[in-house]
Parts: C-alpha cells; structure tokens; sequence
C-alpha cells in the first residue's frame, strides 16, 4: 500500500481494483482510499453531434463506499472535485473509457507522447480540502470568453480533456477558442519555458513547454500550442500573470483556438492530468 503524505502542490494517483492508498492530512490524519470498481459508457452516438460518454467509480473511502461520475464533452466536463474526509478529490480517468481496456476511445495524441489512458484502473489527484492546489496564487493563463470555461469554446464543442475528437480520440488537453494572438499569461511563476517545436525549425506548429519545480519535490509542466509567437526570451524565468505569447493562429484548424496541456512529475512518474484542474483553481484565485 503507498502512502503519499500531503504537500504543497496536488498529489496524483492510480490505483486498480482492490488497490489501496492512505493520504495523510497535513494535521497527521490518515485518509484510506481503495478503489472498489470503475466503468465507461457511451450515452450518445450520434453522427450530427457530439459523441458524449460518462465513466465512474466505486471507491471506498475510511469504509465508506462513494460513487463518482464524471461525463465528457459537456458542460458537466468542468465539475466541482470531490470533499470526502477532509480531503478534495479531482476524478480524473479510467482506464475502462479506452480500447485496450474493452473500451470504445483511441489516442488522439500520442504521437506527441500525450496519452489520456491512465496507468492503472483510475486516476485521480489529492490535495487538503482547505488549501489550494498550488502554493501560489494563480493568474489565468488566458482571458475566458465569458469569464469562465464553457464546452462551446473548446474547438468544435468537443476538444476537452478526453473530449470525443472525431467521436472516437480521446483529445490529449483543453482546447480554448480564442482569436489568434490573444494574449497567453503565465500562471505561476516558471523556472525555464521555451518553444519545444516550432514552425521556424521546420515543425508542423508552435508547441510551447513551462516547468516549475516546486520546493516539495513535484515538477510541474504546461504547454500550451498553436501559438502564434513568444513574446519574452526563451529559457528566462517567468513571474506569474507575466505575458510569454500570443496565442492560437498556427495550424488551428477550422476555428482559432490555443491547446493547453499539464503534466506533474512525482516520484520520478510523469501524470497527465486534466487542465481543468489549473483552471479550476486560477478561477478561483481571482
């Protein structure tokens, strides 16, 4: 059984059936959790829309057994986590949604190395109830439509995270429709950042990567794509709400957007998560 005590930053984990973890508080208070049961299916299929899915689990939590659902691409896609025990939970994957696993959804990504599939049965991330997720106070990385996310500003109605590209690949980030060289701020304050492929070398897009590594250990990485140029020096240093880049104009497709990915490293495993969760709590900073 592993044991992750609580951090300054979010704590990813996977777990598969009749597998336990126990996440200690930072007042010291042990929180078991053991993954009980996990499904996907698809609740509509129709060629004139979207292909829309739900996935759940069964997970007991100190001998309480919870239920909990997620559904993708709808607005319920940006959901509240959970609060159980004193510890928030963001239900992030199961492994069930994808084809090696019996289920019905590809990679869209992984040819870029981006892979939605959780390593074991299910993926979450754990962080104290009373907290943040990040030890700093958080800028948007860009301006919202409408002040807050909405499924309709992700490319087409469908690019979220694992949202139903083509109604069969798993979309490997967030999409966010914007005008091209809409400003793209940085979120929190960045070690190093700069363009890991670019038009100018000969790529097919702008792919632009961030990291922070933070004093508890964890690494975190950002990318954002489809950018349409960087506005500060690569490979500097980066203050949080500090505008890097103009964002989406470079191979967006038929609707301008910027792609945003995170990624935290943990005890040498790197976890793609949902950049909802980023989201989720730079709204809430401001």
């Amino acid at each position: 059984m592993t044991t992750y005590e609580s951090k300054a930053t979010l704590t990813p984990a996977e777990l598969n059936i009749g597998e336990a973890l126990i996440y200690i508080r930072r007042e010291g208070i042990p929180v078991m959790f053991r993954l009980v049961d996990t499904d996907a299916e698809i609740m509509r299929d129709d060629e004139d829309a979207h292909m829309v899915y739900r996935f759940w689990c069964v997970i007991d939590i100190n001998g309480k057994k919870h239920t909990l659902e997620r559904e993708v691409p709808t607005q319920k896609t940006f959901y509240e986590p959970w609060v159980i025990d004193g510890v928030r939970v963001f239900f992030d994957a199961v492994s069930n949604i994808f084809v090696p696993d019996g289920g019905f959804m590809l990679e869209k990504d992984e040819r870029h190395g981006i892979y939605c599939q959780p390593g074991k049965k299910a993926r979450f991330a754990l962080q104290d109830a009373d907290v943040s997720i990040c030890p700093e106070r958080m800028h948007l990385w860009c301006r919202l439509p409408e002040g807050e996310l909405n499924i309709k500003d992700c490319y087409r109605g469908e690019d979220c995270w694992m949202g139903t590209y083509n109604r069969r690949e798993a979309h490997g980030g967030l999409d966010i429709n914007h005008p091209a060289c809409t400003p793209l701020y940085a979120p929190f304050d960045l070690d190093d950042q700069f363009y890991f492929n670019s038009v100018a070398a000969g790529d097919n897009n702008n792919r632009w990567r961030g990291l922070r590594n933070w004093d508890d250990g964890t690494t975190w990485i950002i990318q954002a794509h489809h950018m349409t140029a960087l506005t500060v020096p690569e490979h500097t240093p980066l203050k949080a709400g500090t505008q890097f880049a103009l964002g989406a104009g470079v191979w967006s497709g038929c609707t301008d957007h910027s792609h945003f990915v995170f990624k935290v490293v943990q005890h040498a495993k790197m976890y793609l998560l949902d950049p909802w969760i980023l989201f989720w709590q730079m709204l809430r900073d401001q």
